[in-house]
């Protein structure tokens, strides 16, 4: 259980890292990082607020002038994700069919993947210009294992509160690897 759980720890860690990391020191170059270079800032779309089109938009900016897709996904935060499933026609019926499966699922058979380091459009405290979603190919992100996880124990610490330390610890790179390989999404401000 305690390997499951550091397993666990550790692919979250991963999969925010490969959003949101900087690229540092012991961080991996993200997706919405100004260093992830292969990907164009003039490519980036903006978006005020979730619609009908929202989807729609997302599909068909990404890609070149004479493709559309190659079995993209879409990653997004779960508050928007809510957004899409509240869209209704004008007879009230849902304007999206959203099939989930835990953290994974489609949207009008759209794949996509649900990762809190997305922050929201539809969350009003996300301010303009935060990156809100990817659109893209996972392949074209490349995540390298440059050796085993490894977990150790440690009885020392906090020895006298009787609590025991588990860590994991490896050794990751990871970077955009294709041009323009994701379509990014950022908050537009509110017109």
């Amino acid at each position: 259980m305690v390997i499951d759980g550091v397993e666990k720890a550790q692919r979250k860690k991963i999969t925010r890292e490969i959003l949101v990391g900087d690229g540092a020191t012991n961080h991996l170059v993200g997706i919405f990082s100004t260093n992830a270079t292969a990907i164009d800032p003039a490519t980036d779309v903006e978006i005020a607020a979730i619609d009908n089109n929202t989807l729609d938009n997302i599909i068909f900016s990404y890609g070149g002038d004479e493709d559309v897709e190659d079995a993209a996904v879409l990653i997004l935060n779960k508050k928007d994700l809510k957004a899409f499933s509240q869209l209704r026609t004008d007879d009230g019926k849902k304007f999206h069919t959203i099939v989930t499966n835990g953290n994974t699922g489609t949207i009008d058979g759209i794949p996509f993947i649900i990762n809190s380091a997305c922050k929201a459009i539809s969350d009003d405290a996300t301010t303009a210009g935060s990156y809100s979603m990817a659109y893209g190919s996972l392949s074209n992100y490349k995540l390298v294992l440059f050796s085993d996880t490894e977990i150790k124990r440690s009885d020392d610490f906090k020895f006298k509160q009787g609590v025991i330390a588990h860590r994991g610890s490896g050794y990751f790179g990871g970077n955009v690897v294709s041009k323009n390989g994701f379509l990014r999404i950022k908050k537009a401000s509110a017109v």
